[in-house]
């Protein structure tokens, strides 16, 4: 499954997150894994794709923007996820 598709997908992480109120723990984690998984090779090109770019921006802009109709909860791990994301992408510049 491409991240786009894991992400922005029919069954992707923001449908459930926005159509569902639901944080799919399953499908972040096969996200949070795809990026640690590609990390490496994007720092030694110096290049992340277009096509895995521009979902981790949609996702980023998502989970930044909330929800008035999620838990206290879900909105602390909404921000935790972001921010974990955030560090990742950040991890580039290193």
């Amino acid at each position: 499954m491409s991240l786009s598709d894991m992400i922005v997908g029919e069954n992707g992480f923001l449908v459930e997150l926005h159509c569902h109120n639901s944080f799919n723990e399953r499908i972040y984690a096969e996200i949070t894994d795809y990026l640690r998984g590609h990390l490496p090779e994007w720092k030694s090109t110096g290049f992340m794709p277009v096509a895995d770019a521009v979902p981790v921006f949609h996702l980023i802009d998502e989970l930044a923007g909330g929800s008035r109709f999620w838990s206290e909860e879900m909105g602390l791990r909404v921000e935790d996820a972001v921010l974990e994301i955030l560090e990742m992408v950040d991890s580039l510049e290193e």
